[in-house]
């Protein structure tokens, strides 16, 4: 074979590799191109199954798909929201001393940005002139400590219609007494909801006929997975009524276990059915500013 025929073989394999080469190149290059082409996604939170904040676990098994039973998992708390509702199913928090602090700049309730696009946002004029609150289930007090979580609390799934007799007083006036219970060096895990319905707001918002909540204390920085049947439990549910504003909120203590029935929720289920029946059916009587 000529070097002429040579130099031309050569010329023609090096054509070939380089084409090949350069496939590949133009689609990674187009794959590259599709990549910045697609939204930003937003950071990630923490995943639900392990959130600090569900102490109670997921009670009504609450996933990304259900409108009527939507899982929130955010920096301040995990929630269960229903978009049929406009308010959430259940919101579960852990409050610790940290997490407290002096007054901060109080921020505007805004629309949830988590939720779907095809869900209806509630809004802070779907609440006015109708006479009810906007009922904070995680106290804005509890996030002080921290203004990005605070603002998470002005977000209106956090948010449910109450009775000013409700809102300002005996829920009030626990919230207050959690936090107390926290600086005396407890570490307080909540989960707290609403049932029922007493009409609506504007078509959209529906107003609960009672709101609930538990609270279990540990000692600070006590590992739940230690808890037993000595652990404190304080157990509500209060009506969303009028003329409540003298009562105090021991008057509204019940267990667990009654709530469950009423809320169709199972609440501890990750504990023993013996550790379940032990805690659940208790009701703490003690009036003691412990």
């Amino acid at each position: 074979m000529t070097s002429q025929r040579l130099k031309l073989r050569g010329f023609l394999i090096y054509l070939v590799i380089g084409t090949v080469f350069a496939g590949f190149g133009c689609e990674r290059l187009r794959e590259q191109i599709a990549r910045k082409d697609e939204p930003e996604r937003s950071r990630p939170t923490a995943s639900p199954l392990s959130s600090e904040h569900l102490f109670f676990g997921n009670p009504s098994s609450a996933n990304d798909s259900d409108p009527a039973n939507y899982l929130i998992a955010g920096n301040s708390s995990v929630i269960s929201y229903s978009s049929s509702r406009g308010t959430a199913n259940w919101i579960s928090w852990k409050t610790t001393r940290e997490d407290l602090g002096p007054t901060l700049p109080r921020p505007d309730f805004r629309p949830d940005p988590r939720l779907p696009g095809s869900f209806e946002p509630v809004t802070y004029s779907d609440y006015s002139g109708s006479g009810y609150d906007r009922g904070h289930m995680v106290p804005s007090a509890d996030r002080f400590g921290d203004a990005v979580m605070n603002e998470e609390t002005f977000m209106m799934t956090n948010i449910v219609p109450q009775t000013g007799a409700l809102n300002q007083y005996p829920w009030q006036w626990l919230e207050k007494y959690v936090r107390g219970q926290v600086k005396r060096g407890f570490d307080a895990y909540q989960i707290a909801g609403a049932y029922g319905s007493a009409g609506t707001l504007k078509h959209k918002v529906t107003i609960p006929s009672s709101c609930w909540k538990v609270v279990a204390f540990l000692p600070k920085g006590r590992p739940p997975e230690q808890i037993d049947a000595r652990m404190r439990i304080i157990a509500v549910d209060m009506p969303n009524i009028d003329g409540i504003e003298n009562d105090r909120w021991e008057k509204y203590r019940t267990t667990i276990r009654a709530i469950e029935e009423r809320t169709g929720y199972d609440l501890l289920a990750q504990l023993s059915r013996e550790l379940q029946d032990m805690i659940e059916t208790r009701m703490e009587m003690d009036n003691r500013r412990r």
